[in-house]
């Protein structure tokens, strides 16, 4: 959270906090069909289960403090790749960016 405020502080006030809202059975399905073949030995389900708890411990607190002040564009990260992309272009576009 520490940082968050000193980025606001020295650079300048966030405009939003862009947060895919992901499950964490969904993500660790995901993760360990990647490990299947990424080679990354860190894809296994006890250590996605701890990157996801210190996620939710020091991330969190961020976006909740965000959300508190509108300025979190949750997109729902459960669908495919293509839909997911076509959300955040809509949703960003909503906040003045264009993407292509």
């Amino acid at each position: 959270m520490d940082q968050a405020l000193k980025f606001e502080e020295a650079v300048c006030p966030s405009q939003f906090t862009l947060f895919f809202d992901c499950p964490e059975d969904v993500m660790q399905e995901r993760l360990i069909n990647r490990g299947k073949t990424s080679g990354r030995t860190d894809d296994n389900a006890e250590s996605i289960s701890k990157r996801f708890k210190t996620f939710v411990e020091l991330s969190m607190p961020v976006v909740d403090h965000f959300d508190k002040e509108g300025k979190v564009v949750k997109v729902a990260a459960t669908k495919g790749p293509d839909e997911i992309y076509q959300d955040v272009k809509r949703r960003m576009g909503e906040k003045g960016f264009e993407m292509v």
